[in-house]
């Protein structure tokens, strides 16, 4: 096995393997906590309906903030000292900086990147406003039809959507599975797999109707325009901003008033997009490309359906380890080598 084909293997392997056994080292967790009367058995999204109360609501935001933290943070209990070990990677490689740009440069760079990536999200809500496209989840229609003129909703949405999970969902989708895979496939075919991967993890939106046919359709392109920005950047900091502003719940009206600033900011940005666009797919392998995008989108869906793949996750992330272990004792058996001749 060339050395090449020896690290993307063990990317790919360590991507797939974290995916599964974090949530598989959650869902352990969780069972004791809810043994142990910390968190509550039931999946509050499940309990929304159209009528859900205040008090409801604050119940509902303590149980999935709960849930988020543990969730996330099992992720990362593996990531972080995988990665410490394999490459000694601090918050920098995470896009946890500023990345030596200001705040001005970052802030621009998100408007821009929102304005020419999510506009396809925003006119598939108004058309789905005046022309209803297909049913969706349960409690994401619930979510929608309840009151929002009230804190509690908006307490509950900002751990849902717009405040907490644009940090966390950045943090393991570009800073974590498509840093891990630029590393050994390139900028070009991480930020397509992890296009692939973010938006298949969706599952709210599997559902064979053309709302959630052209929902996933638009995710993708807000999921490449995030991917682009980071790798651009080499900072979490823009595509938070451009994920959370449009996952902020919104009316029609707001959403169309939206929309037509988006176009405002496209007519001035769309050349450096473009320019960005180009500079991180330069030299990029469309081959691989392809293959990272069929392989992921065939792993999430596969792990939604089949549950045994957990314990199938726990040995491909081994098997990464193992991989990672020969490639770090090979890569300092080189520089010992390097540096005895370099004496002689």
């Amino acid at each position: 096995m060339s050395v090449q084909i020896r690290r993307r293997t063990a990317a790919l392997l360590e991507v797939f393997g974290v995916y599964l056994t974090g949530a598989f080292l959650s869902d352990q967790v969780a069972q004791l906590l809810v043994r142990w009367g910390v968190i509550s058995p039931q999946n509050p999204l499940k309990l929304l309906t159209v009528h859900t109360t205040n008090g409801e609501l604050l119940v509902a935001s303590r149980q999935l903030l709960l849930i988020l933290i543990l969730t996330y943070g099992s992720y990362f209990a593996l990531i972080i000292p995988i990665n410490w070990w394999y490459r000694q990677r601090g918050r920098v490689a995470y896009g946890l900086t500023r990345a030596g740009r200001s705040w001005k440069a970052l802030i621009l760079a998100a408007l821009a990147t929102a304005a020419l990536t999510q506009w396809p999200v925003l006119i598939h809500t108004l058309v789905d406003a005046v022309h209803p496209l297909g049913t969706m989840e349960p409690w994401r229609q619930a979510f929608f039809d309840m009151s929002w003129r009230r804190w509690q909703f908006w307490l509950f949405a900002g751990i849902l959507s717009y405040a907490l999970i644009p940090i966390i969902e950045e943090l393991i989708f570009r800073g974590y599975y498509q840093r891990r895979l630029a590393e050994d496939w390139g900028d070009g075919p991480a930020i397509i797999g992890t296009a692939c991967f973010f938006t298949f993890a969706h599952r709210q939106y599997l559902i064979a109707n053309a709302y959630n046919v052209t929902m996933v359709v638009s995710l993708f392109c807000v999921a490449i325009g995030l991917g682009v920005v980071f790798a651009w950047t080499r900072s979490l900091i823009p595509s938070m901003i451009a994920h959370a502003i449009i996952n902020v719940p919104m009316t029609p009206l707001w959403q169309g008033a939206l929309l037509l600033l988006f176009a405002i900011i496209v007519f001035f940005a769309w050349r450096g997009g473009a320019r960005a666009f180009r500079q991180v797919f330069s030299n990029t392998s469309l081959a691989a490309c392809a293959m990272l995008a069929l392989l992921e989108t065939a792993y999430v869906i596969a792990a939604g359906r089949i549950d045994s793949m957990a314990y199938m996750a726990i040995g491909m992330l081994l098997a990464a380890v193992a991989l990672e272990a020969i490639d770090r004792r090979k890569s300092r058996s080189v520089r010992l080598s390097v540096k005895g001749h370099q004496k002689t």
